[in-house]
């Protein structure tokens, strides 16, 4: 796909990118993301536009009509020989594909290009090859050719060259219609019926030409006796069948790889035997096991837990025999927009490591992200009751409907209104925040704010966020702009540490600084204590730690952040200690909330200098506030 085309796929799956993002999709520099960009706004002739707003590339459509003729026109537009990728895919199918050495001239007269340009494409090319040990060898008078392992080479030209090499491949309806008896056979998607073609179509070219596979690596034998297996098995028949070629073991267990490495399918009512194996269930709840240590966040999932455990499963598939997953994904922007999801994938990657020995790359480690992130999305909704808001007003029914309507607009959590006229009420309904109309009072211990009709519900949601209610704690409402840092500290909540103390050191004094204050006590201490034996705090970046520990004496959620003074060997460091009540007696979002927040924090340099410079509370708000208007400004 040719890069106006990428971007305008982009933009319209995305809705919005930043330029950076953009590079990194491309490969290529800023300086030439924004000509690309002058490009498609070009080849768009008027039907619509790319503006860059507030940072981030938008797509405007003005003519509808106009728009679809010109989409037509950048998304057909053929790969060029000026992309440097298709170079390189050109070269290597090129070198799949001859029955003997080919020489650089000859790739240069191909695409129309000097013979530096193609020998800056073989460079490109080994080292893409050497990953997974494949050599360009040869003379450039007689000619080049791929050495390597057979299955190796196979694996590079799906993953490089597929389309440049098969895409116009004369397979044949037969062949394609064994696929597809096969795929309902055994309930395989049009996912894995694509991916099969692919395989098909290279093994069967590969040994007319006499490159056949007559083995395959150890490993690859735990395949047998799987779905994987007998599908492969079964499209093997039918290819006897039609061509008369009966294929042998290592080709049939070669067609099982992308069916046992397939992605999860939609739905339910799938499951096979390899997505269900002890072992697939034994490493998901490791993974949980470790989140739930080293985070201690118990997401306990209620959805797409079974397809997650799919995931895994073929996850480790695809590891294990080489498999690459195409996924519009970009970790870069998941790390902004998620970052607590894919802390979590990489806990889950430790895990995968330590125990099968294969390393996620950046695409499962995306994949694994999405599923972390609705295992968040769905705990965020799980057994919360509602906030209760009592309104007290002696101007009527409609007045009362009328603040009821105004705070229902403004806040974006679960909401239960109570008509109130007395303290007792108060107390007897639980209302965890009275609301009162001008020139009316009642003597109660929950926090009250004053409201007429008409107020300015942005102020309302900065005030609510920075209040604390007992019965419930921090109010985590979406449409908030605030910082869990200034919700969660206060005036007595930030200290002075000395240079050069250590992670241990400083969470302990900062726990002895809020049992001075009377928020923590004694078991709080111990527990922590233990935690810190029992392991590391959480490090985000290198300059910031986030220790914490639980207690059943605490009531409610209690906060310090600690100020390490530079040296001249390191730079100031934050420490962030968090004291929570069990599990069962408060909600989890306010961790997973901080956890958002000081990985954003911890993994902006630039912040975190500002940070490090503020000295009192009232800086940290100061900070905070700064940053809202920014953001608000563009």
């Amino acid at each position: 796909m040719q890069r106006p085309a990428l971007i305008l796929h982009q933009l319209e799956t995305s809705l919005s990118v930043a330029p950076d993002a953009l590079a990194r999709l491309l490969g290529v520099g800023m300086r030439t993301v924004a000509t690309e960009v002058a490009n498609l706004n070009s080849m768009l002739a008027g039907s619509g536009q790319v503006r860059l707003i507030n940072g981030r590339y938008r797509l405007r459509v003005v003519d509808n009509a106009a728009f679809e003729e010109a989409r037509r026109q950048v998304t057909g537009v053929k790969d060029s020989f000026n992309d440097p990728q298709h170079r390189v895919s050109h070269i290597l199918a090129q070198l799949v594909l001859s029955t003997g050495p080919v020489r650089i001239e000859t790739l240069a007269r191909g695409m129309n290009v000097g013979r530096t340009t193609v020998t800056a494409d073989l460079v490109t090319l080994r080292r893409l090859l050497a990953e997974m040990d494949v050599r360009v060898q040869g003379r450039p008078h007689v000619g080049l050719q791929l050495q390597g392992d057979e299955l190796a080479i196979r694996l590079a030209v799906l993953r490089h060259a597929y389309r440049r090499a098969y895409g116009s491949y004369p397979l044949g309806t037969a062949l394609l219609d064994i696929l597809d008896e096969a795929c309902a056979e055994f309930s395989f998607d049009e996912g894995v019926a694509m991916e099969v073609v692919r395989w098909m179509t290279v093994a069967l070219d590969r040994r007319l030409s006499g490159h056949g596979l007559d083995e395959l690596p150890q490993s690859h034998e735990q395949l047998t006796g799987t779905d994987a297996h007998a599908f492969a098995i079964r499209v093997a028949q039918g290819i006897e069948r039609v061509t008369g070629e009966s294929l042998p073991s290592a080709e049939v267990l070669y067609l099982a790889i992308p069916a046992a490495g397939r992605r999860t399918p939609m739905g339910t009512g799938v499951a096979t035997r390899e997505s269900v194996e002890a072992e697939t269930r034994m490493l998901v709840d490791q993974v949980f096991a470790r989140i739930a240590d080293v985070l201690e966040i118990d997401v306990q999932p209620r959805e797409l837990l079974t397809e997650f455990t799919q995931h895994v499963g073929f996850m480790v598939n695809r590891m294990r025999y080489g498999l690459s997953v195409e996924a519009d994904l970009d970790v870069p922007e998941l790390r902004v927009r998620f970052p607590l999801a894919v802390r979590m994938a990489e806990l889950a990657s430790d895990v995968v490591r330590e125990q099968v020995g294969l390393t996620m790359d950046e695409t499962e480690l995306a994949l694994a992200a999405t599923y972390f992130q609705v295992f968040l999305d769905d705990s965020e909704q799980q057994g919360r009751r509602p906030f209760r808001i009592g309104i007290h007003t002696r101007r009527g029914p409609a007045a009362a409907s009328l603040l009821k309507g105004q705070l229902g607009r403004a806040l974006s959590v679960p909401t239960e209104y109570l008509l109130v006229s007395s303290a007792q009420e108060v107390t007897d309904k639980g209302v965890d925040l009275l609301v009162t109309a001008p020139g009316t009072s009642l003597d109660v211990a929950v926090p009250t704010i004053e409201l007429s009709e008409l107020f300015d519900r942005g102020e309302l949601i900065n005030k609510l966020s920075r209040m604390h209610f007992p019965h419930f704690g921090p109010l985590l409402n979406d449409r908030a702009d605030g910082s869990m840092l200034v919700l969660l500290l206060g005036p007595d909540r930030i200290v002075q540490l000395p240079a050069g103390c250590g992670h241990d050191e400083a969470a302990t004094r900062l726990a002895h600084h809020l049992a001075d204050l009377g928020l923590v006590d004694e078991f709080f201490l111990d527990a922590l204590a233990e935690r810190l034996v029992e392991t590391e705090p959480v490090l985000v970046g290198d300059r910031l730690a986030f220790p914490h520990a639980s207690s059943p004496g605490l009531a409610s959620v209690s906060c310090a952040l600690g100020l390490v003074a530079a040296t001249d060997e390191e730079p100031a460091r934050l420490v962030f200690l968090m004291a929570v009540p069990e599990k069962e007696n408060y909600d989890d979002q306010v961790l997973i909330r901080t956890y958002e927040e000081l990985i954003r924090v911890g993994t902006n340099p630039r912040l975190m200098d500002r940070l490090c410079a503020i000295s009192t509370y009232p800086d940290l708000l100061g900070l905070f506030e700064d940053l809202r208007d920014h953001n608000q400004g563009n």
